[in-house]
């Protein structure tokens, strides 16, 4: 028994430590980027390459709710040959992918306005988003497959193409059109690479347009665009070189995300597949929110001991601003930290409550920033409060529906 135990243990730890290594290096590679382009580019143009990112998020994000859906869908299919079909171009993707990118191609004149920024730079963020999607469709189905470390792999290998692509743009001085081409074009090379890897894995047979299907993508966009809004709204309403010291700021807390994310790519699948066994979901619920939880923590007592030093070895001098924001935006994200742990559980119930509690916490937090900003303390404040109660909102959510499964579990043993 302790044996069959231990071997099931390694089995795991294993899988888990591959898909972990392939994470941190995409991580590294997304940070290398994120450097790279904040040195070449200077506190006023790396906060306009930020908004081109929350553009990209906003609008795409809907990306990884389709990754989500379709990872949950193929591993909770009991029967691949009655309930997959063998559909190679996923047309749930294309449809939304195309629709979303000409929402924003037509909207880009505004936008260019409104963050003071060349269109073309916009039209770019639009081309990025239906290749986002069928990316997420394919790297969704290997994942619900169970090859997390296949999945994480095409991940990592787009972080690396940006990196491989926008370091010599930046060495000639393109700017941030060179490094928004070199996203576009690092998307565009890791969705073939995808689609070739999925190839043999059926696409799920039910379409993502229904409840379940809309929930999982209303609890990834809103949780998405609630992480990604500061930075938009700061360069709206802010100087410009604030937000891009911001923005700095802001991509040193977000590597936090990259531990849930992780978690995220291991569990789901299984998640889906033991809806019911209530002692299995609270052991997924407890590793992953208390991970994220210990990461948090981790990273404010980093940054509070040492965020000057961090910021002039990465940024350098021009971004000395920067360091004085690194501990308020740290302690602000920790309740954020901790929701990217619990959305596994919210994603693999397709949870309404969870969905509804976003989607007003999505308008609040767009009163807030445009009521308290330019001033980013008092916004940080209100951005943290918010999460608080999210958070507590939420695990309630999570909370309630194990006892249900667990009850319900109990009465069908005992008829």
């Amino acid at each position: 028994m302790r044996a069959a135990a231990g071997g099931h243990f390694r089995t795991h730890a294993m899988a888990l430590s591959a898909v972990a290594v392939a994470s941190a290096v995409g991580a590294v590679a997304a940070f290398v980027f994120q450097i790279v382009t904040a040195r070449s580019l200077g506190t006023a143009d790396f906060g306009l390459l930020a908004a081109f990112f929350s553009i990209v998020n906003v609008a795409a994000i809907g990306s990884s709710a389709m990754q989500n859906s379709v990872a949950v869908e193929t591993a909770a299919a009991p029967r691949p040959d009655a309930t997959r079909t063998r559909r190679r171009i996923p047309t749930d993707a294309l449809v939304i992918g195309v629709g979303g990118g000409l929402v924003v191609a037509a909207l880009a004149p505004w936008i260019a306005d409104a963050l003071g920024a060349n269109p073309g730079i916009v039209l770019m963020a639009a081309g990025t988003i239906p290749l986002s999607f069928l990316f997420a469709s394919f790297v969704g189905r290997i994942q619900g497959s169970g090859r997390a470390d296949v999945a994480v792999g095409w991940s990592t290998a787009s972080l690396l193409l940006r990196v491989l692509f926008v370091a010599p743009l930046m060495a000639l001085g393109v700017g941030v059109g060179g490094a928004a081409g070199a996203v576009l074009a690092a998307t565009c090379l890791a969705t073939i690479g995808a689609a070739l890897a999925a190839r043999s894995v059926p696409g799920p047979a039910r379409t993502i347009f229904t409840l379940d299907g809309a929930t999982i993508v209303t609890i990834t966009v809103a949780l998405a665009w609630l992480t990604s809004a500061d930075v938009f709204f700061l360069r709206m309403l802010a100087p410009a070189d604030i937000a891009g010291s911001y923005a700095s700021v802001a991509v040193l807390v977000k590597a936090a995300f990259i531990l849930p994310s992780t978690l995220s790519l291991y569990l789901l699948p299984r998640f889906a597949r033991n809806r019911g066994r209530s002692r299995l979901t609270w052991l997924g619920v407890g590793v992953s929110v208390l991970a994220s939880a210990g990461v948090a923590v981790l990273l404010l007592g980093v940054f509070a001991v040492a965020g000057g030093p961090i910021i002039n070895l990465l940024y350098g001098p021009a971004y000395a601003r920067a360091a004085s924001l690194l501990v308020p935006v740290v302690a602000a994200y920790v309740p954020w930290i901790i929701l990217q742990g619990l959305l596994i559980q919210l994603i693999a119930d397709a949870s309404r409550l969870a969905a509804i509690s976003l989607s007003v916490a999505v308008i609040v937090q767009a009163v807030l920033f445009v009521w308290f900003l330019p001033d980013v303390a008092a916004a940080l404040i209100a951005f943290g409060v918010l999460g608080c109660v999210l958070c507590v909102v939420l695990i309630t959510v999570v909370v309630a529906k194990i006892n249900r499964s667990g009850r319900s579990v109990i009465d069908e043993q005992s008829s």
